[in-house]
């Protein structure tokens, strides 16, 4: 595509000889916060439903996968064409449906599969526990949905379910009622951010000593 091949020189020529100091001065932790205002941008703009600027978030997102990218060659880190032949190679096998042949009949089948070829990937990064790769930097809430997702596949049954009776079921109540929270817990003073981080490192420290048991239990099988 011509207009990515005229992004990537723009890019080459900004961190180039020349080129503009302040990027020069960049590393990709200095740059990976840019990422993550990037995605909440485009996030918002899709939200509502604002087309002019999701086309406008996009390219910025590109941009700075980019600029990321030549950090990284620039540090050492890796390549940007095998950035690029990794996640192309990651589709066609955890699509094997489409490339292979492979028969499906639902789209939870596409999903199970998915998981599992996945999970053979992983398999081989020796991770000790299934919540290993889970980013600590997520959102709290973002977080907590991926460890009780994962969690859920597997036979722990310790996760805390409450009696209180919350009165929703959809969305919009369930936001409201977030927002209730958020509101109260500002007004006394607490975190609501923060409180759930604990919860959430506390829930791990219990899941993982329950791995380690399961583990241990079947060494002595």
């Amino acid at each position: 595509m011509k207009e990515l091949d005229e992004l990537l020189k723009v890019v080459d020529r900004l961190l180039g000889p020349g080129g503009c100091p302040w990027d020069h001065e960049q590393t990709m932790k200095s740059a990976r916060t840019y990422v993550l205002e990037e995605v909440s941008e485009l996030i918002e703009a899709i939200d509502l439903e604002d087309n002019h600027h999701i086309q406008e978030e996009l390219g910025d997102l590109f941009y700075n996968a980019i600029f990321l990218s030549r950090l990284a060659e620039k540090e050492g880190r890796c390549q940007l064409v095998d950035a690029v032949k990794g996640i192309t190679e990651k589709l066609i096998r955890r699509h094997p449906h489409v490339f292979e042949g492979v028969e499906v009949k639902s789209t939870e089948e596409i999903v199970h599969r998915w998981e599992q070829i996945k999970k053979q990937e992983k398999g081989n990064l020796h991770r000790k526990s299934v919540l290993d790769g889970i980013p600590k930097n997520l959102p709290a809430l973002a977080r907590a949905k991926k460890m009780i997702n994962r969690i859920k596949k597997t036979s722990y049954s310790e996760l805390p379910h409450t009696d209180v009776a919350f009165d929703f079921s959809d969305e919009d109540t369930l936001g409201t009622l977030l927002w209730q929270i958020t509101t109260t817990a500002h007004e006394r003073g607490l975190d609501a951010e923060h409180a759930l981080r604990k919860v959430i490192a506390e829930q791990e420290k219990a899941f993982r000593e329950f791995e380690i048991s399961i583990e241990g239990g079947n060494n002595e099988d």
